[in-house]
């Protein structure tokens, strides 16, 4: 059977051990130890036949005089001693050669005693590589958790949507500089009622945005976490109670401001004689626009190949360039009346639309459309010390106010209680009749008009019908003729 003793054979105080490992008379080898054990530990002195000697002791000989010290040694050295035999056992059973390497190397797998500049560099290292796993993990779940890298997601949500990109670059921006005056990183969990109240002042007080700016951009603050949380695989993400419930600014309808473009002021645009060539295509773009309600971007898509036919009445079908929604345009005597006397657009202004709502005002502008209002422009303001750019309310000529936003919004207030609203809904996108009227800016009032304007008329002709049937009734010939 193996066994295991363990030698001090040092002359010093304290010195490293030997072990040996005995079975049958083939195995006998010893080898230094890098365990580190006291002298007094190992010796007594007894007396036989009157003579004193000092006596090795076994292990299981250890003086046990209470100290913690004595104890946990010897406890570590027989846990080494059974996994020693354990690994002899097995490795002997399986035909492992049993040599004074295989001794050497069982004990160095047994300890962890760094002994050598190499061990000592080799745990150092993997120290060193766990703390820096451990700090990469740190700052991962610290990035993860931080707003901008939330709204930086949302950039790879709408990386094939330009229009929301560009408007969470906007956002992100935004943040930026929220942040640097904060003097702050904002994480997701921030993003609450406080944040909210905190963003909101320093936005309209400090860098003068408007209201409803503000509101745009709490929205896709909020987006922007939410999406971040939801798609969150790792558990890392941390938001706050009051994100889906913090308060935006109430917008009163007495500042909303719906700039749109009526009937009068369409003829007055339609008889104005523009000789310009340029001109003339801003002119056809506000007649086409405000008659369709089409953005100027699909202005191109009124084309031949597009229409489609119904029980004889043609319309255009296509999708939208913004929103990718499919839209039917019926081809009115109106539209007919307009494209044979001007055409249609060249629709050749650049995308950002800034020369075509140059020119778009200066038509308006020769058209005499110049009721002073009240209207929302740019206007350059010193704010922090640096000149920004900010939409400012101010009473202006009509004709500076008209922008192409002016064409869908004209389209659904001139024709709002006219037609169905469906209709105009399937054109303008919108899902109900309240966001419809929210887009006009309509009143409720203006439901009492139409209520009584459509009530009076259906009475009026029914009248009609019912003495239309009176004039009908023949009475019996007379016997007279």
């Amino acid at each position: 059977m193996a066994k295991i003793n363990f030698l001090y054979r040092g002359t010093k105080e304290t010195g490293k051990l030997s072990i040996r490992l005995t079975h049958s008379k083939e195995i006998d080898f010893r080898v230094s130890t890098p365990i580190q054990s006291k002298k007094e530990y190992w010796f007594t002195r007894t007396t036989k036949n009157k003579k004193t000697r000092i006596v090795h002791l076994q292990l299981k000989d250890l003086p046990n005089n209470g100290l913690a010290e004595i104890k946990t040694h010897k406890d570590e050295l027989q846990q080494l001693e059974t996994n020693i035999l354990s690994s002899f056992v097995t490795d002997n059973n399986n035909g492992v050669p049993i040599t004074i390497d295989w001794l050497r190397n069982a004990v160095l797998e047994n300890t962890t005693i760094l002994d050598t500049k190499e061990k000592i560099k080799t745990v150092l290292d993997a120290e060193s590589n766990k703390l820096e796993l451990d700090n990469r993990t740190k700052e991962h779940i610290i990035n993860s958790n931080l707003l901008t890298t939330a709204i930086k997601k949302m950039f790879i949500k709408y990386k094939t949507n330009p229009n929301e990109l560009k408007k969470y670059e906007v956002t992100h921006n935004l943040i930026l500089k929220y942040q640097d005056r904060q003097n702050q990183e904002i994480k997701t969990q921030d993003v609450g009622q406080n944040f909210a109240d905190l963003f909101k002042n320093w936005a309209f007080l400090d860098m003068k945005y408007s209201k409803s700016y503000i509101n745009s951009q709490l929205k896709r603050i909020k987006a922007s976490v939410i999406y971040s949380y939801q798609n969150d695989e790792e558990n890392i993400i941390k938001i706050s109670k009051t994100l889906t419930s913090f308060n935006f600014y109430k917008i009163e309808k007495k500042d909303k401001i719906v700039i749109t473009l009526n009937y009068d002021e369409i003829d007055l645009i339609d008889k104005t004689i523009i000789n310009n060539e340029r001109l003339l295509d801003a002119k056809k773009s506000i007649l086409i626009g405000c008659e369709t309600g089409l953005r100027y971007s699909d202005m191109n898509k009124l084309i031949d190949k597009n229409i489609k036919n119904v029980n004889g009445v043609n319309y255009w079908k296509f999708r939208t360039e913004k929103t990718d929604a499919i839209v039917q345009i019926t081809i009115t005597e109106r539209i007919l009346y307009l494209i044979d006397k001007y055409g249609l657009p060249k629709t050749d202004y650049p995308a950002n639309g800034v020369k075509l709502n140059r020119d778009i005002k200066k038509v308006c502008e020769i058209s005499k459309i110049n009721e002073t209002i009240k209207g929302s422009k740019a206007k350059v303001l010193k704010i922090d010390g640096k000149k920004e750019i900010r939409n400012v309310v101010e009473k202006h000529e009509k004709h500076k106010l008209i922008t192409s936003r002016t064409f869908r919004r004209s389209f659904a207030t001139n024709y709002y209680g006219k037609i169905d609203t469906s209709l105009i809904r399937a054109i303008t996108g919108h899902s109900t009749e309240n966001q419809l009227r929210a887009y006009i800016n309509n009143e409720d009032e203006t439901n009492i008009i139409r209520s009584k304007t459509q009530i009076d008329q259906f009475h009026e002709e029914r009248k009609k019908a019912k003495n239309s049937t009176k004039l009908t009734v023949i009475k019996k010939a007379s016997n007279q003729y």
